[in-house]
């Protein structure tokens, strides 16, 4: 029964496409390439919110970074070329400066941690974007960021050594490595692998995952085997495409993307948990920083940048509400 119910879905949409019975496509961008866990979501989404509108409302993909870097996809968004897509806090920083506050490295430490920061801040977020032009239709996260080297990093003079990368003009980990003494190349993320191969860059951050998605880790030897940063991910949609749209396939696309981002989230972190044990058996080398007094230039500098970017993403306000966010959640030990 379940094969002919699926067969008859399957049918009535292919149906449907042949007479272009579709009012609403959804031009969607990603830096997810085709195939990966979270372009497979995003095609199980669209079955689904295709079916629950009859046919009427389609996502068209445009994954791997084929529509630009995440600044050009904004662009293309606000002149409707594109009507949704995924980013990661450095896109969604583009937009709400204030989302950045969740990127303040060495600060979270694990996946309950964010949960509970979510929870408390994201209807703030929320807001900001909707005033800005944006719809936020979900959360799912990149992960927690490490730093692939190909020379060993196991101190903070061998971390200034590294020519590292930079995601074009982010002013957050710019100001972090500045502090660190680190002078950064910046590029786009479309050009990371190239330069990886050229020599012309030696070091990248990101989650475990994206790491191999990328193929970093091909160019790379060495992983510091620690939690830089954690990065939140979203997906947007255009606001004045969103309002187009008839209430109840609001309603139904607001329902189903919470739940597929969800799960996107959940499926993430299991992928990033298993995706350190693939770069272990590899070869990629885990490094540890074990000098204490390096550890403590560290915290020193988390707390530093913090503070240094008050009034350039954040205001003091949001800074103080999101420390004690933590501070109440390690309090309850949890």
């Amino acid at each position: 029964m379940k094969k002919i119910k699926l067969l008859g879905v399957l049918l009535f949409l292919f149906v449907g496409f042949l007479r272009g019975d579709t009012k609403y496509i959804i031009k969607f961008a990603s830096v997810a390439p085709e195939g990966s866990t979270w372009m497979n979501v995003m095609q199980e989404l669209d079955e689904i919110i295709q079916e629950k509108t009859k046919g009427n409302v389609k996502f068209k993909f445009y994954p791997g970074g084929v529509s630009g870097d995440e600044k050009d996809v904004l662009k293309k968004m606000k002149i409707n070329q594109l009507q949704a897509a995924g980013f990661t806090s450095q896109g969604m920083g583009e937009i709400v400066p204030e989302v950045r506050v969740l990127n303040i490295p060495l600060t979270i430490k694990d996946e309950k941690e964010v949960d509970y920061i979510l929870e408390k801040m994201t209807p703030y977020f929320e807001k900001q974007f909707e005033k800005k032009g944006f719809v936020v239709l979900g959360w799912p996260e990149v992960g927690f960021a490490y730093i692939f080297s190909k020379q060993k990093i196991d101190s903070i003079e061998a971390f200034r050594k590294i020519k590292m990368w930079i995601w074009g003009e982010d002013v957050l980990v710019n100001t972090l490595f500045k502090e660190l003494g680190v002078v950064p190349i910046p590029l786009s993320l479309i050009d990371v692998m190239q330069a990886l191969q050229t020599g012309m860059i030696e070091g990248v951050y990101g989650s475990p995952l994206s790491a191999i998605a990328m193929q970093w880790q091909t160019m790379t030897k060495y992983i510091l085997n620690m939690r830089i940063a954690y990065v939140p991910g979203g997906v947007l949609i255009n606001k004045n495409f969103w309002m187009k749209l008839p209430e109840n396939y609001r309603r139904v696309i607001l329902e189903e993307t919470r739940k597929a981002f969800k799960k996107l989230t959940d499926l993430s972190r299991k992928e990033n948990e298993q995706a350190l044990h693939v770069l272990k058996k590899s070869g990629i080398v885990f490094v540890e920083i074990t000098n204490k007094e390096d550890l403590k230039i560290f915290e020193n500098v988390s707390e530093k940048t913090a503070n240094t970017l008050v009034g350039k993403f954040y205001t003091k306000e949001l800074l103080d509400e999101f420390k004690k966010h933590i501070l109440n959640f390690r309090a309850k030990g949890r």
